[in-house]
């Protein structure tokens, strides 16, 4: 997401990442990516991705990574599902869906 922050901003969306993992993994996180975006941890409370219906797919106990873009209206306008663990949706994805809401 990184690489197309910028043109995903200048579509009018705003890009949030949001990881289940405890504060003690932050500190490296932060230092090894460089990211625009701001990264919120939820300090292992699962709520936010149960919510979504995006934790424990596969049994592992971890929410799937997964992109939602949410309207102006708080409407979920698009949403792609991790399909897997390794599961990662491209910022032309996101770009796509944007430019067809």
């Amino acid at each position: 997401m990184q690489k197309h922050y910028d043109k995903i901003s200048n579509a009018g969306a705003e890009v949030l990442a949001i990881s289940t993992d405890d504060l003690r993994g932050a500190e490296s996180i932060v230092a090894k990516a460089v990211t625009e975006f701001p990264v919120l941890y939820t300090n292992k409370n699962n709520d936010v991705p149960i919510s979504y219906n995006v934790f424990d797919l596969f049994g592992d106990g971890l929410a799937s990574a997964s992109v939602f873009i949410v309207d102006k209206n708080g409407n979920i306008a698009y949403e792609n599902i991790g399909e897997n663990y390794r599961h990662q949706v491209s910022g032309e994805e996101v770009l796509e869906a944007l430019a067809g809401l």
